[in-house]
């Protein structure tokens, strides 16, 4: 008779030969997420972005990095470089480092464009498409036509409303105008040349894979169509249920692709496609090494007609006068002197960071050999890296700070007056609209900045100067100056303003609250800011206030409050310092010594409470009988101040707090005008500044709106 089975009759696998249920759902999405998936669906992709230009007849222009993948190289008419992050809700910006004008010379060509973008799963176009791109449009439009118009379209913003609701859109309209003031006086463009190439306003137009495209091309009377097209189609839930194909999967490309570019995809769709997912990576591996590079390609600076930047790996050196070679080792020209160009200057640096750092010990030489030439205007100049987009793009742009006139000619004379972080913008949006690609990294900036804040540029001649031809002239006649130190940014002139007074602030404080537990009411007081020396190397100022509380029942009572203020360098070299505000703990107080400011270890700052973001001017018109927004009568004044929304919103347990502030024109360069005698603060006299606080949470829904004046 068969005896029963026991629990000790049965056999489990051991735990370590058991894969878990992540293990087992991470190995399927990375099956899913394979090398051969990704490039099956940008395949599929492309097939719709090329019928998307068929049906516009419109030319593709691949936004980077990621829309290179979906156009075919023949039918690829540019590239551009606009940044979801730009985009994102409450970060909205026009980039000054990346203006993308070279699109305008596409939509002059041809009357419009088909921008090529995508994004992962989860949205249905990335940011760029639905936000930064329009507001794009909206700046050239109102900077090229004003916002004169018969119906305001020229200066009118588009967004597509299944992407951003009408409240966002009515906070990204407020910012244009900032934006257009930031264009036209930091970046100096063109504006007549601009409107030679824009005959009508330019309109953003969506394209999905969802859409219905036109059966014959349309035309476009009162505006130059820019297609933004997001090429993946849209996926609900996981990949897996997708049959393999993934939604946005050229993005992010250097996390997958083994080194394959575009280009190398391309010419090798086909062998790629049949290619196993085992043998991808080796197959990669052999194309790179078996591609041949050709002869490097020289981008030409404009608007100079003289100064060019490419990779130092073959590259023909002989049609240039002169080289600045940011290279480990120099360049090997052989025995005949012939092959190399007249002027050779080799900047050793190493690669990457390294390199950057040595960029800013090696610089300093470059004034030696623009003095050397015997005309600076018509010498052609070249500029090298390994990489062609990094330390030869800092040193094209110390170049351009040190010896181009507004115009871009070089007439051998050296820049007199200060050089800021905007005039430095101002160069270096020549180079990246003469390549999108040439965006050099924060280190290289840093470089660059440092040698051109110095106050005197070192001319000695270096013994890495070579003139295979001749010898240079004699370098004591090169000309060294001492420069004022650099403009510095609102935030600075605000944090300034905020302590520099003698007298203290009032304030007048406005508490709404929509639900009946949390208190409404005015609050009125006085505030002081005391700067704090701490260990830190941060400025900081202590804010303190008193005031006196009353309800809307008559209940008064006394009221303090104590906040820290930093001023907090950018994360970007770029990116101008900014204001944090901290909570001030009191408790770190009554357990040391401090009796006074936060401590000289910075004990009493507390944890973060909101950050400033970017400020943007703007300008009311305001009726001085009812002080509301009105048009221009005889009874109005023009309200200037400047604007800023915090970086991110604060979530505190369970409630959510969003900050703004405005600044009166009067705070910026209120210091400055003191000090010259001047009583008033800057344009206008007036000196005030606001903040505004909306908490929400599942107990708080209110609003306190705080105004400050001097006494």
């Amino acid at each position: 008779m068969t005896q029963p089975i026991r629990e000790s009759d049965i056999l489990f696998p051991h735990q370590s030969n058991t894969p878990s249920l992540s293990t087992t759902l991470s190995t399927l999405r990375r099956s899913t997420l394979s090398l051969q998936n990704r490039l099956s669906s940008i395949t599929f992709d492309s097939l719709f972005v090329t019928s998307v230009a068929s049906a516009y007849d419109l030319p593709l222009v691949a936004n980077e990095r990621c829309g290179s993948w979906y156009i075919p190289p023949a039918q690829k008419e540019g590239s551009v470089y606009f940044k979801s992050t730009d985009g994102h809700m409450g970060q909205w910006k026009f980039s000054l480092r990346r203006l993308n004008l070279q699109l305008l010379d596409v939509v002059a060509e041809r009357g419009g464009a088909v921008v090529v973008d995508s994004t992962r799963r989860g949205k249905s176009m990335p940011d760029a498409l639905s936000k930064t791109v329009p507001v794009w449009c909206a700046v050239v439009n109102r900077a090229v036509f004003g916002e004169s118009g018969g119906d305001g379209e020229r200066a009118r913003l588009h967004v597509p409303p299944s992407a951003v609701g009408e409240s966002e859109k009515v906070q990204m309209e407020g910012m244009i105008e900032g934006f257009v003031k930031q264009f036209v006086e930091i970046c100096k463009p063109h504006i007549p040349g601009l409107r030679a190439k824009l005959t009508k306003p330019l309109r953003p137009i969506w394209v999905t894979q969802a859409s219905s495209l036109p059966s014959t091309p349309p035309s476009f009377p009162d505006f130059h169509p820019i297609v933004l097209c997001t090429a993946s189609r849209r996926v609900q839930g996981a990949e897996i249920s997708e049959n393999g194909y993934i939604q946005g999967a050229a993005d992010d490309h250097e996390a997958w692709s083994h080194g394959l570019t575009p280009q190398l995809f391309w010419r090798n769709k086909e062998f790629l496609m049949n290619t196993t997912q085992d043998d991808a990576p080796r197959v990669i591996e052999k194309l790179i090494a078996e591609s041949d590079g050709g002869i490097a390609t020289t981008t030409l600076i404009n608007p100079t007609k003289n100064l060019y930047i490419s990779t130092s790996e073959n590259v023909d050196l002989t049609n240039f006068d002169a080289v600045f070679a940011c290279t480990p080792t120099p360049h090997l020209f052989g025995d005949s002197k012939a092959k190399g160009p007249k002027h050779y200057l080799h900047l050793k640096c190493q690669t990457g960071k390294l390199g950057s750092r040595d960029l800013r010990t090696q610089l300093p030489r470059l004034p030696y050999l623009l003095t050397s030439l015997p005309s600076l205007s018509s010498s052609k100049i070249l500029v090298c890296c390994p990489t062609g987009k990094d330390l030869a793009v800092g040193t094209a742009l110390a170049i351009l700070c040190l010896a181009a006139d507004d115009q871009g000619n070089m007439n051998g004379q050296f820049r007199t007056e200060a050089i800021t972080k905007d005039f430095i913008k101002q160069r270096l949006s020549w180079i990246t609209t003469s390549n999108p690609a040439l965006n050099p990294s924060r280190a290289t900036l840093q470089s660059v900045n440092t040698m051109l804040f110095d106050t005197r540029i070192q001319q000695q001649p270096s013994p890495s100067m070579t003139d295979t031809s001749t010898t240079p002239k004699n370098p004591s006649h090169a000309n060294t100056h001492d420069k004022p130190p650099p403009k510095i940014s609102i935030q600075e002139q605000i944090f300034t303003s905020l302590y520099s007074s003698s007298q203290p602030w009032q304030f007048s404080r406005t508490l709404s609250s929509v639900l009946p537990t949390h208190p409404s009411g005015r609050v009125t007081g006085t505030a002081t800011f005391t700067p704090c020396k701490t260990d830190t190397g941060v400025p900081t100022l202590l804010y303190a206030e008193e005031g006196e509380f009353v309800l809307e029942n008559g209940m008064r009572f006394g009221v303090k409050r104590r906040y820290v203020y930093l001023l907090r360098a950018g994360e970007a070299e770029e990116e101008e310092k900014y204001i944090a505000v901290h909570f001030f703990d009191d408790e770190k107080t009554s357990k040391t010594e401090i009796t006074h400011g936060v401590g000289g270890n910075g004990e009493a700052i507390g944890d973060l409470f909101v950050e400033m973001d970017t400020l943007h001017f703007c300008s009311e018109l305001h009726d001085q009988n009812n002080d509301a927004t009105t048009t221009i009568t005889n009874n109005t004044n023009k309200k200037e101040f400047y604007k800023a929304n915090n970086k991110q919103q604060h979530l505190c347990a369970e409630d959510l707090y969003t900050a703004s502030w405005k600044f009166s024109a009067g705070m910026v360069g209120r210091v400055e005008q003191e000090q010259a005698g001047k009583e008033d603060g800057g344009d206008g006299g007036d000196v005030w500044w606001e903040v505004r606080y909306d908490v929400k949470g599942p107990k708080k829904d209110y609003s306190s709106c705080t105004v400050y004046t001097l006494a």
